[in-house]
């Protein structure tokens, strides 16, 4: 799910159009008439007028329509991160609530993944709704509870009490499948993302009541304002490689002092949370201002660094892509992936972070050998070709990067002592996530050993060229030394090292050679003694065959990626073919991604499946049926409850209960306590007091 970021100065903006001359009323009035057309309430049209809302995005137009009709539809939406998703939802939310209602409790519920994009929403609500209730007599705006991980449980325990209209609530899919049971049956479901992973699909069929699915064809495809660039290094090289980057190419200082608010800034994305924690401590160290973010960082730490990144008290936010849903931050000109991501749907989400509005951006992707394959499926998704395009793929250039690789490794590593440990943790982390991720099409590692016996690209990136110098005899020299030394291959084995004449490692290896010649020669005549037997019609029968499959290939890759809504096509067959599963950025999420639903048993010695319960944690039935972890009910709750002697239970009933008055039931079960408590207490007891 994502949202959008509503600031200040969008505001102050809106209200300064408002009074302008003529023009601007009559480009008023073309809004208004789009967003009406939609079917818009109009004081929910003028408060979006203020913070400059001008047109509907194409999700929003796609989606409004369909919630705000009579009788409302549930929808499932996917949209690219930027598209408006937020505005989706909360316009038709806020067209049906209006205002506050005494006595009507909570009357609507927003379940987010993460605890940075509930407090985004929570702002972006607030604010849309400031100005609903104006002109309505003895309207009272709606109030809006926060409910997440991280904060003191008795403080959102008296907002729940507190009777707010709008409730944010955090937690993972089985919860999410409790609470889905505790709500009723006949309400208005929403559900937008600009990514769908499985459970999530699983839990729109069975939570949605005739849904429909929105998805723009457009979302699946890459902005056209943005630029991507590949550089090929080494797994070693990556350090010194992004250094390189952000130095030369991002210009970004080192060692800056000062807030610049119009100092570029990027977004690194890395696969897990140990890849975060080391690129932190390394681009520190290196002299910039770094902000980080992982999925099981602390929320007041998580507050504290977007809120220095959007600030501009730092020019670099380091992140796995768990940790990245839903963050929202406008006016990020770069993305770098420091790791190929394992999908080409988690590519486009990922740079789908920069290139909004309107505006330019930049997309740098570092490339090691093992991850050509997984571009060349990126290739064949967006219909262009990287590997053999020298504008988009090339190297970094040598004499550059083997000084910053010295500077890593020299300079440092010994003032930043904890460095070498990190990378040893990073590269565990590395190989564990290598065997989580999914493997690329089989095809692409055909397509990758071919082209790799050409030694990958020999030009250094065009972003590179201008801060290169000319190229002179020397440089030419060492290339050419550098090409041979590659290529080189020696004649002896280590069998026949030292080893001459007769010796009896020499005549093996001799016959080995005079072998292998034999069989290359068998193979290299078998073709030509085949095509004897062959008459001309079959020859050009055989021929047509590789382009035939080529274009039966490439004919069903583009259908197969530019599938939307069809006619006949179930709402279950849609969201299954729009699934997405980002990695998780720690081991044992990560492991369990990985792990076979088969458990080897000793004592039976054979596979059996993992029973509820088979690893010794105690389990509950909730009132769903489901078995839960005993930790889901914790009883934080009630205890509260007792502490505060609240009466929360009333509070949180049906809308038919009025605001925290007691009930004719509960007031005469009360009176018939105190009427059998009074006798006991006036009877003589022949205890004495001394």
């Amino acid at each position: 799910m994502s949202a959008e970021t509503f600031h200040a100065d969008w505001i102050a903006k809106g209200e300064a159009s408002s009074t302008t001359p003529s023009k601007a009323k009559a480009k008023s009035k073309s809004s208004q008439s789009s967003w009406q057309a939609l079917g818009v309430a109009p004081s929910l049209v003028r408060a979006l007028q203020l913070r400059g809302f001008k047109t509907p995005t194409p999700i929003q137009r796609a989606s409004i329509p369909l919630t705000i009709s009579n009788p409302p539809r549930d929808v499932l939406g996917m949209a690219r991160t930027g598209s408006g998703k937020t505005l989706a939802y909360l316009i038709p939310l806020l067209h049906r609530l209006g205002f506050r209602r005494e006595g009507a409790g909570i009357r609507a519920l927003i379940m987010c993944p993460s605890r940075e994009l509930a407090v985004q929403i929570l702002k972006a609500g607030k604010d849309l709704s400031r100005n609903l209730a104006t002109g309505v007599s003895d309207a009272q705006p709606l109030r809006w509870s926060l409910v997440m991980g991280g904060e003191s449980l008795d403080a959102q325990f008296e907002s729940i009490v507190s009777r707010p209209d709008i409730l944010f609530e955090m937690g993972f899919e089985q919860q999410l499948h409790e609470i889905l049971h505790r709500l009723p049956v006949n309400r208005h479901s929403l559900l937008f993302s600009a990514t769908l992973p499985s459970s999530l699909a699983e839990f729109a069929k069975a939570g949605l009541n005739n849904p429909e699915f929105v998805r723009l064809d457009s979302d699946m495809r890459i902005n056209p304002d943005l630029d991507l660039g590949f550089f090929h290094v080494k797994p070693d090289e990556k350090d010194a490689g992004l250094l390189l980057l952000l130095r030369d190419v991002l210009k970004i200082p080192s060692r800056a002092a000062s807030i610049d608010a119009d100092r570029a800034k990027a977004i690194i994305f890395a696969s897990t949370k140990h890849h975060v924690e080391y690129l932190s401590v390394l681009l520190q160290a290196a002299g910039y201002r770094v902000s980080y973010i992982y999925g099981s960082l602390d929320q007041v730490a998580r507050q504290q660094q977007l809120k220095r990144f959007r600030a501009a008290e730092t020019d670099l936010l380091v992140v796995t892509d768990v940790a990245a849903r839903g963050i929202d931050i406008p006016s990020i000109p770069h993305v770098i992936n420091y790791d190929f991501p394992t999908g080409v749907r988690v590519f486009v989400h990922r740079v789908g972070r920069t290139a909004r509005a309107g505006q330019h951006g930049h997309a740098w992707t570092l490339v090691t050998r093992d991850d050509l394959p997984y571009m060349r499926d990126l290739e064949i998704f967006l219909e262009r070709d990287f590997l053999k395009d020298k504008e988009s793929y090339g190297n970094l250039p040598r004499d550059s990067l083997e000084t910053m690789l010295e500077y890593v490794q020299q300079t440092l590593d010994i003032e930043e002592s904890q460095l070498p440990s990190l990378r040893e943790v990073m590269r565990r982390g590395q190989t564990m996530f290598e065997r989580s991720r999914a493997k690329a099409n089989k095809d692409a590692y055909k397509y990758v050993k071919e082209i790799s016996a050409s030694g990958g690209p020999s030009l250094v990136h065009p972003v590179f060229s201008s801060n290169e110098a000319p190229s002179d005899l020397q440089a030419a020299g060492r290339d050419k030394l550098l090409a041979s030394i590659e290529a080189y291959q020696p004649h002896e084995t280590i069998f026949e090292i030292g080893a001459r004449g007769k010796q009896a490692a020499a005549q093996l290896m001799k016959q080995r050679r005079d072998t292998i010649a034999r069989r290359r020669s068998q193979r290299a005549s078998a073709p030509d003694d085949n095509a004897m037997d062959l008459d001309d019609s079959d020859i050009d029968t055989e021929k047509p065959l590789p382009r035939a499959i080529a274009i039966l290939i490439s004919i069903y890759l583009r259908s197969g990626w530019k599938r939307t809504e069809r006619e006949g096509t179930t709402f279950a067959e849609q969201a299954r073919s729009a699934t997405l599963d980002l990695n998780a950025d720690e081991g044992d999420a990560a492991r369990a991604q990985k792990a076979s639903q088969l458990k080897w048993d000793r004592k039976r010695k054979r596979f059996v499946k993992d029973a509820p319960g088979g690893d010794n944690k105690k389990m509950i039935r909730s009132e769903s049926g489901a078995l839960l972890p005993a930790t889901f009910k914790s009883g934080k709750f009630a205890d509260w409850k007792k502490s505060r002697r609240s009466r929360a239970d009333h509070a949180l009933g049906s809308e038919a209960q009025s605001g925290g008055l007691a009930t004719a039931h509960s007031i005469v079960k009360e009176r018939r306590i105190k009427e059998k408590v009074r006798p006991l207490s006036n009877t003589p007891t022949n205890s004495s007091v001394s």
